[in-house]
């Protein structure tokens, strides 16, 4: 669900726009470039919404299925490059190449492993 909050006040708002179709819950978002949005799911997926497209009409937002950890998606971090970074309860992070123009649906990843739990929180470095 999105909410304008530019308009917010302290009156309860209704979102201004509803995007579907992750199979489970939504537990991470991240902002990026190009007027796209990040969502991660416990489904397992990652999702690419093109948001400059979208007027009122949910069913409008483009987006691809950027491939799948198998666990739930934790946590997002949007990174320098055109790249996303994404924790998971697999107990891996993997780094996707989302750079603008590139197509997300064919997007290469890097699988960082070594941690002995499940990833819940990710922090973008400069540099």
């Amino acid at each position: 669900r999105i909410w304008s909050v530019a308009v917010a006040t302290d009156a309860v708002q209704a979102p201004s726009l509803v995007l579907g179709r992750h199979d489970d819950s939504v537990d991470s978002l991240a902002a990026l470039e190009g007027g796209r949005l990040a969502s991660g799911s416990a489904d397992g997926t990652i999702r690419i919404w093109n948001l400059a497209v979208v007027v009122a009409d949910a069913a409008q937002a483009t987006h691809v299925v950027l491939g799948r950890h198998d666990a739930p998606v934790r946590c997002l971090a949007a990174l320098d490059g055109g790249r996303l970074a994404s924790g998971s309860t697999d107990c891996t992070i993997r780094i996707w190449n989302l750079a603008v123009g590139a197509d997300a649906a064919q997007a290469s990843h890097v699988v960082l492993e070594g941690h002995d739990g499940g990833v819940g929180c990710l922090a973008a470095l400069e540099g």
